[in-house]
């Protein structure tokens, strides 16, 4: 079973990697800079709505789902991200 601590390292580890790779895309002064921007809002809103799913989670089945819609949203931002390329 995930716990609460790795949940919320797993989520903050990938909002920071698409944050990252968001600014390196904004500052080289891509095309897809407002793209790039809207994405940071998703990922922190995403960040900010898993977290308080987290914390209100208590049994295995509810860490489970988390885990899996952690897993499902990471591969949406990276399809996300790669097409800004």
């Amino acid at each position: 079973m995930s716990s609460i601590k790795d949940l919320k390292k797993s989520v903050k580890k990938m909002v920071i990697a698409i944050l990252d790779d968001c600014d390196y895309i904004m500052e080289s002064g891509g095309k897809n800079a407002d793209k790039a921007d809207k994405l940071i809002d998703q990922a922190v809103d995403f960040h900010d709505e898993m977290i308080a799913k987290i914390n209100k989670a208590n049994t295995k089945a509810d860490f489970r789902s988390l885990k899996e819609e952690i897993e499902k949203k990471a591969v949406e931002f990276v399809d996300a991200l790669n097409a800004l390329n």
